[in-house]
Formats: C-alpha cells, structure tokens, sequence
C-alpha cells in the first residue's frame, strides 16, 4: 500500500474551514487559513486567550441569560491549555452557526485551533444526548476539580458522563472563591466563605466523607434555586496532597416539593378542617400576639362573636351533611364581609367564631357587627332557607389578658343570646 502523505495532510487541511495557530506564551493567534463568516468574527490574529473566552462564552449563550454572573468565569479563568473538541452554536453577527473547534497542542506553549462547520441536524441530535447522560446533567449545575494546597481548580464540566467535556478551563481556587461568591444572596456569603475555606476543609474532611452544605444559589438563567454544595476528597495515593472534587447539586424541585408539604402541614396545624379558617388554637396564639403588637403600636383592638341560632335544629331537621354546608357558607359570608386583610377569622367551636379587628374600635366593631348581622339574615342558605345569628363584641382593654378579652366577649355573645337573639350586645 502506497501512503500520500501530501494528499493526506492536503485533505486534513480541506476539511476545516478555519485554522489558527496560537503562541501561548506571547497570547497571540494568527489566521493560517480564513473563513469569512468565522473570521469575521473571530478575527485573523489577536489574543488566543481573548478567543477561547470569546468561544466558551458565545458557546454557551444558549445556557447563560443575561441575568446570570456566569460569565465571570471566563473572565478570570487562566490561559486554556490542553486538547479542546467541542460542537457548538453562536450567534455571529446576527447568524444562528453550528461548528465544531478542535484545540490541538503542538508543544507547552502553542498550539492549533481548528474550526468547522457541522450540520444542523447532527448538532442537535448529539445536544439531544442519551436521557440517562441529561438526567445526570440537569442534577448537577457544574463540577470542578479543586486542589487545595496548590490553589488550583480547573472545570469537570460533568466529564465523567460527557464525551464532549471542557477540562481545560482553570484558575486559581481563591480566584474560583471570588467569583462563584456571587453567585449567593448577599446574606448567605458568608456561610459560603466559611464552607469553602481551605484550612478548614483540610482540617475536617477524610477520604470517607463528604461535605454537603444546602443553600439557594443562582442557576443559569440567573434565578436564584435551592441546591447542595458538595465536597469530596480524591484517594491520590498521597496523603500529603489534598485534592477534591466540587459539585454543586441541582435540589431545587425536591426542596419546593418539601416547602409545599411543610406548608400544607402548617396550614393543616392552623385551620379548620371544615371552614378553611384559623382553628381554636391558633386564634388564641393570634389573640396573644395581636394584644402585644396593639399595645406597643398604641392601636385598638376589638374582638367580634358570632353563633348561628338554634343551629342544632338544622342538624336535627335536615342532617349534618346540610349543617355543614351552612357552616361552611357562613363562614364564607363572615369571612367576605370582614375582610381577612384586617380581620383574623376562626372557628371558636361547632357553629361559633370569633374575629380579632386590629386597627378599629368598640364603637366601629359593633356597627359592623350589626351590619353582618342583617346581611346574614337577609341571604339564603339553600334548602334551609334563611337563618339568624347572634354577636358579642368588645374593645380590648389595654391592660387585658387575651383570657380575659375572649371570656367578656364570650359573655357578650351569652348576652345576646339569652336576650332573643339575632342582636348584637356589646361587652361591659
């Protein structure tokens, strides 16, 4: 077999549409062979270091918003050495372009950029990738590899499930600090700083263990998302070197998921199961607050009782599914009429409930109550037809108990009641 190696390297050289050759040492490139569209935006010589930069970055337009700091990495990242082979699409001057950059060493100082355009079709069918290589991806943000006694750190980016990965990416680890620190809410720097410390991760973390830290971080797309940060010491042989593996793991889904559960737990712990509307419990806890609260603000606070007359008879008459449902649309009548803006609402108890009105005097209390009173009277309830109901109201005295403030208003309601009810009485 005979080898043209001319026509060889002839045909390698065909195959690319732009070439570069780079001195690392001086950070300088320079155009061996030009594509217009590529070329103009790259240029044909400059900082090799600039054009990496430029390339990771408008390579991952796609992935980084506007909103996102992300790009401070390039910024701050040092010469990019080594082998680099990596497909991606940019926007040059104003064109969607799919190509492929092959950065290929010659010696420690220089090296050769090539660049090619690819298909469309296959850039995005390789961006598709295998579902369990995108699942891996979509947990983990970023990764990188940390050595900590050289202040070294230098980007995984996933490599160990990517066949496509950018490992020459580095910089210092303080450096790394510096810039991934931005990434935090302001309030939580500082427990970033401490966690990322040198001396105190080589002080406290074995080859067995892991060092995790839960925290909201910003992804991306610049929006802020609940994520684990991640610490593992790498088994180099050599226990005098401290080398480490960084993740930052995406926990974001499964932390809203927690958040929402807790909630519902929460409002499962403060309301009726019935009504909606804060429980027994929870209107005393409200009461003793609210007291403490008006008395510093100097604001009134009143107390309103409201019992639905002769409910027992609607039980007895029509079931306790209908007595529910009476319940369930007085309540809302309450509710609508005093606002739960301004009025804490609860369910005192079967078909008694008792509102807490910051802001408003006895004097206004007991005209709204009259008003809810009327109104009450006037809407029907379905098939038991119209009800009435009665109502204790009270100003808090300044100096009063909140046991104090719920037995008058208790007493007033009482009043009411004993007094013919569907009337408001106003408590001594």
């Amino acid at each position: 077999m005979t080898i043209d190696k001319e026509k060889i390297y002839q045909a390698v050289l065909d195959s690319f549409d732009v070439i570069y050759y780079a001195d690392l040492a001086e950070d300088r490139f320079e155009a061996v062979k030009i594509d217009q569209k590529l070329t103009d935006h790259f240029g044909i010589s400059g900082s090799y270091r600039e054009l990496m930069k430029d390339f990771m970055s408008g390579s991952m337009n796609k992935a980084i918003s506007e909103n996102s700091r992300y790009t401070a990495f390039f910024e701050n990242a040092s010469a990019f050495k080594g082998k680099i082979s990596k497909k991606a699409r940019m926007n040059l001057n104003g064109e969607e372009v799919s190509f492929q950059v092959t950065n290929i060493p010659v010696d420690d100082n220089s090296s050769i950029i090539l660049m090619s355009y690819i298909d469309e079709d296959e850039y995005l069918a390789e961006s598709r990738g295998d579902d369990k290589v995108k699942a891996m991806k979509s947990a983990y943000l970023f990764s990188m590899f940390c050595d900590l006694k050289n202040d070294t750190c230098s980007n995984m980016d996933m490599s160990e499930v990517d066949d496509n990965p950018v490992n020459s990416f580095s910089m210092t680890y303080t450096g790394w600090r510096e810039t991934i620190e931005n990434m935090f809410y302001d309030e939580d720097k500082p427990a970033f700083r401490e966690f990322t410390d040198p001396e105190e991760i080589m002080g406290n973390l074995d080859y067995s263990r892991t060092r995790v830290k839960n925290i909201k971080m910003m992804n991306l797309e610049g929006v802020y998302i609940w994520v684990n940060l991640i610490f593992g010491r790498i088994n180099t042989g050599n226990d005098d070197d401290f080398k480490v593996v960084f993740a930052v793991e995406n926990v974001n889904n499964a932390h809203e998921t927690l958040e929402k559960d807790m909630e519902t737990y929460k409002n499962k712990s403060m309301k009726d199961s019935l009504t909606g509307l804060f429980n027994h419990g929870r209107i005393e806890e409200l009461l003793k607050e609210l007291i403490e609260k008006c008395r510093n603000e100097k604001l009134p606070l009143s107390l309103i009782m409201m019992d639905i007359d002769h409910f027992k008879s609607v039980n007895d008459t029509y079931g306790h599914a209908v007595g529910d449902d009476v319940l369930k649309k007085f309540s809302k009548t309450c509710e609508k009429f005093l606002d739960p803006e301004k009025c804490k609402l609860g369910r005192w108890g079967g078909e008694e409930f008792i509102g807490i009105y910051k802001g408003i005097t006895g004097d206004e209390i007991e005209k709204l109550a009259e008003e809810l009173r009327s109104v009450i009277e006037k809407r029907g309830f379905d098939m038991v037809g119209h009800i009435t109901s009665s109502f204790g109201v009270i100003e808090v005295n300044s100096d009063e108990s909140a046991e104090d403030a719920f037995k008058r208003v208790d007493e007033a309601l009482y009043a009411a009641k004993q007094g013919g009810r569907n009337r408001v009485v106003r408590g001594l």
